[in-house]
């Protein structure tokens, strides 16, 4: 029987971090029959979880398959392949609005022994769902992430221009990400202060997150908060930064390391969970608990040329071998194997 795919589109009334970039990629790639079902206006986040408990199957019929690309789909929902990025609210609860956590916790395990299949983005987010969930081996596939337009190096103008929008008119090291726990803001301005440079900024863009646990005041520090930076703006952002700061205690992928060396940035990466699989020797990988360590890879490539251009020409070509057009391929593999599409 050949089934329609239906894709749970709850994702595009949220603004883009990666899972939301995950989905709009993969999705808009899709070359099967699709049609996209979500909310007609913007949930709140309970609404959001009753819409997809309760209106977003009653959409769904006997002939159609669901993909649910956002770390969530109905749970009456059978024909259903869903894609889980991280273990995170198992591993590390405490980084999350209580009831968030418990309620994901609860709706995942429940998904995971009704649907038929489970999508995660990189070989320590599947190891940690098995573990979590419960997960068989032939239920869970590893399909990594991509990269692609508009993440690709930039011409000096357009990084003169964004600098100057930013007034980042001093060298920046830059870090992009939601202001949760996990993305270790706090080692990183304590790095940033015992780097005591009178050269450099520390340029942070993100907004925090609002079913995170609170990470505590910034201290009083040469910094720049930029807010939330658009996709027009990010790529010469990460190409103009002495280096892209990604000292998370916790990933599922690390896609803003991809996105930073695809522009031609200098990263500087954690050693831990999915970033010394996703990005190799293409980045200096760093203790996430260590300031000193932090500290000391901030100067290295700030006064070593030689270091920092070569991370610049790896991480070019290790971000080449990762593309949305192969993610999509593999995904959809996935989807007409065991949809029978």
């Amino acid at each position: 029987m050949n089934l329609k795919l239906i894709i749970n589109a709850r994702f595009r009334h949220r603004r883009i971090t990666g899972v939301e970039r995950y989905a709009y990629e993969i999705s808009k790639r899709l070359t099967l029959d699709k049609t996209y079902i979500a909310p007609k206006r913007p949930p709140g986040q309970i609404a959001g979880h009753l819409w997809e408990q309760l209106v977003l199957p009653a959409k769904i019929h006997n002939q159609d398959v669901l993909w649910s690309p956002a770390n969530s789909g109905p749970w009456l929902v059978r024909d259903q392949i869903i894609t889980l990025h991280d273990a995170s609210v198992f591993d590390h609860p405490e980084w999350f609005n209580p009831s968030f956590a418990a309620w994901t916790r609860l709706s995942w395990q429940i998904l995971a022994k009704r649907v038929k299949a489970i999508i995660t983005v990189s070989k320590f987010s599947g190891e940690r769902l098995k573990l979590h969930l419960g997960i068989s081996e032939g239920k869970i596939y590893v399909v990594p992430n991509g990269v692609g337009k508009p993440f690709e190096p930039q011409t000096k103008y357009n990084i003169d221009e964004v600098r100057k929008k930013y007034n980042l008119s001093n060298p920046y090291f830059l870090f992009v990400g939601t202001h949760e726990p996990r993305k270790n803001l706090a080692v990183l301005l304590e790095a940033f202060n015992k780097l005591n440079t009178s050269t450099h900024l520390l340029a942070i863009a993100g907004e925090k997150g609002k079913v995170f646990a609170d990470v505590g005041q910034i201290a009083n520090l040469t910094y720049k908060l930029l807010g939330y930076v658009p996709d027009s703006d990010l790529p010469a952002l990460y190409a103009g930064a002495t280096a892209v700061i990604v000292p998370s205690l916790y990933e599922g992928f690390g896609l803003t390391a991809l996105e930073a060396m695809a522009c031609g940035a200098s990263v500087i990466a954690s050693n831990t969970t999915a970033f010394p699989e996703m990005v190799g020797e293409a980045a200096l990988l760093i203790n996430p608990n260590d300031s000193n360590k932090l500290a000391e890879a901030m100067k290295s490539i700030s006064e070593n040329k030689t270091l920092a251009n070569a991370l610049r020409e790896r991480g070019l070509q290790h971000a080449a071998q990762f593309s949305w057009d192969e993610s999509a391929r593999r995904t959809q593999e996935i989807i007409c194997k065991i949809g029978n599409i």
